[in-house]
């Protein structure tokens, strides 16, 4: 890396700072790993399922866009970029009670109406979270707890703007060298793999249709 600042330069840190934090956390490895089967899993059902136009287009729209946060929120956590890897993860969490929201009620023609619109309404985070019950409850916490790190500009937020190594500090430019960061980057990133998992599977058993994936599915929560 050269003495000049560049972006090819951060990436490269990036890249290094993945590698450097992934092989000294057992703990991120295991989150990962919970992660990855996840995401392979919620792929296999998305790429199988045949359900009515308005159903499957509602499913793939917010499972998309939801795995898509949850994807990227792992890799800039890995790079040790706490606050930003959490702001992506409250997206997918916001998107994850809206899908909730509409499996419960089985609103699929509604969403996708909405979806079409300039504004999500009735399907919006807040009006999802009042409807859910028990569930709503749960994924409000989740959001609760990414909002006290990965909302604007916070006290919370800004005391990730530095970190330590080998007693040295640095400032937190896109990366860190810190495994300890990483792995609370991820640290609720399972939890909202549940949260899409079980809509998933709960938008088959209402259709008394066989969830594709079970077994994987029992495995990943055995695991």
């Amino acid at each position: 890396m050269s003495d000049k600042l560049t972006l090819e330069g951060l990436f490269q840190l990036q890249d290094q700072a993945l590698k450097y934090n992934r092989e000294n956390s057992p703990v991120l490895q295991e989150r990962l790993t919970f992660v990855s089967d996840a995401v392979g899993l919620a792929f296999d059902v998305l790429t199988s399922m045949r359900f009515a136009a308005h159903k499957q287009t509602t499913l793939r729209v917010l499972c998309s866009d939801a795995f898509s946060s949850v994807v990227t929120s792992v890799r800039v956590g890995l790079w040790g970029n706490l606050p930003d890897s959490i702001s992506l993860l409250r997206c997918a969490v916001e998107t994850s009670a809206i899908l909730a929201v509409v499996v419960a009620e089985q609103s699929y023609q509604l969403a996708t109406s909405e979806m079409g619109t300039s504004r999500l309404q009735r399907f919006s985070f807040d009006e999802a979270i009042a409807r859910l019950g028990d569930i709503g409850r749960k994924i409000k916490s989740t959001h609760g707890r990414l909002s006290n790190i990965g909302s604007h500009s916070t006290v919370h937020r800004l005391k990730w703007s530095s970190y330590e190594q080998n007693g040295q500090p640095y400032d937190r430019l896109g990366a860190a060298l810190e495994p300890e960061a990483a792995s609370n980057a991820l640290g609720l990133s399972p939890t909202v793999c549940v949260y899409l998992l079980d809509s998933l599977g709960k938008s088959y058993s209402q259709d008394s249709v066989a969830f594709p994936c079970s077994e994987q599915l029992q495995e990943l929560w055995l695991n």
